[in-house]
């Protein structure tokens, strides 16, 4: 969704809200689903809006006619809170800008600070979910499907099983994987019924790490958990796990 804001309107009001509410802000330790508002002319030139409810709310009342009755009210219920902020600095080995970046055939150990050469750090609002769980720095917010030409016509579990099928991923059904796989690792795969997708992948550890979208790698569910089993983990609103996956990110193209 795109909507004309006066960012200069939008400025001096957060101004004045943290100046007369700075005691009001309600944390949480949800990683999933609404982070804020973004509001930008341009890249260079953006607002971020978090932890302030009326302006929030007031943004999201602007776009309410483009929004599902589910989008709106899953704002609504985490409106005014502020999530964890990334506590990862990227040691930028290389250059993110040289893509795609591909990590190893074996498991990803969980660090973002070295992971892709941090650059799951340094372009994290152009890597998503997707990118990560395949451990494949594109800067492009890559789709099931799309580098194949055909992305996945629906929300569904079955639509986006071939969509990655497509991009190489390799099905391995419903069961929880034990161990790791001889080449490659796992992803596990849900969505927010006809809403959105999310993916987690499993590192060396034993544990499964995640990206929500534009915003940071975490390695907990909404409870603050860690994760050892993402089929019983909580990613509201991504409530429907679908499957896991094999990935082998020599093997697998996304974009």
């Amino acid at each position: 969704m795109t909507q004309k804001v006066n960012m200069k309107s939008i400025a001096r009001k957060i101004v004045e809200y943290y100046d007369t509410h700075n005691s009001t802000t309600k944390s949480t330790t949800r990683v999933m689903g609404y982070q804020g508002f973004s509001v930008s002319c341009s890249e260079k030139n953006e607002i971020f809006v978090h932890g302030a409810a009326i302006i929030e709310k007031e943004l999201l009342e602007s776009g309410r006619p483009y929004l599902s009755s589910a989008i709106i009210h899953h704002v609504l219920e985490n409106i005014g809170q502020t999530a964890p902020m990334n506590p990862y600095r990227s040691l930028n080995r290389i250059n993110c800008d040289h893509v795609p970046i591909k990590g190893p055939d074996s498991v990803p150990v969980f660090n973002p600070r070295t992971d892709n050469g941090g650059c799951f750090i340094t372009k994290q609002s152009k890597n998503n979910c997707y990118a990560y769980a395949a451990d494949i720095v594109t800067n492009t917010f890559p789709q099931p499907g799309r580098y194949s030409g055909k992305t996945s016509p629906s929300l569904t579990c079955e639509s986006l099983r071939h969509a990655c099928i497509r991009d190489g991923l390799i099905y391995k059904g419903t069961t929880l994987p034990i161990g790791q796989p001889k080449s490659g690792h796992y992803a596990a795969l849900f969505i927010w019924p006809d809403k959105d997708y999310h993916w987690a992948r499993k590192d060396a550890n034993g544990y499964w790490s995640h990206k929500p979208g534009a915003g940071p790698v975490a390695n907990r569910d909404n409870m603050g958990y860690l994760i050892t089993n993402p089929a019983k983990s909580n990613f509201t609103p991504w409530t429907l796990f679908c499957a896991y996956y094999i990935v082998q990110p020599s093997k697998v193209h996304i974009n």
